[in-house]
């Protein structure tokens, strides 16, 4: 999977949000609230770089403390929302 083209990531006020840009990316209701966690994994790779969910549960693991169950679960649940939303592709 990739991350969609467009969209960037800003601090506004303390909180992370990814916000689409471009002409045709203009809707203020879709900002993308993120975590640190989701920052961190959004941060992981660039735009044109391919990546697995295994590959996000190994960044995911190396900075924070949690087992392989848990792990492999949120990134799954992580992975979806970012499709599902628009930001990723598979």
């Amino acid at each position: 999977m990739k991350k969609k083209p467009g969209f960037t990531l800003h601090s506004l006020c303390g909180e992370d949000f990814l916000i689409a840009e471009g002409a045709e990316n203009i809707d203020f209701s879709n900002l993308i609230a993120l975590n640190e966690t989701s920052k961190f994994l959004w941060n992981a790779y660039g735009e044109d770089t391919e990546f697995t969910v295994e590959d996000l549960v190994d960044k995911l693991k190396s900075e924070f403390e949690v087992d392989d169950a848990t792990a492999k679960h949120d990134i799954q649940e992580y992975v979806e929302k970012m499709i599902e939303i628009g930001v990723m592709t598979r």
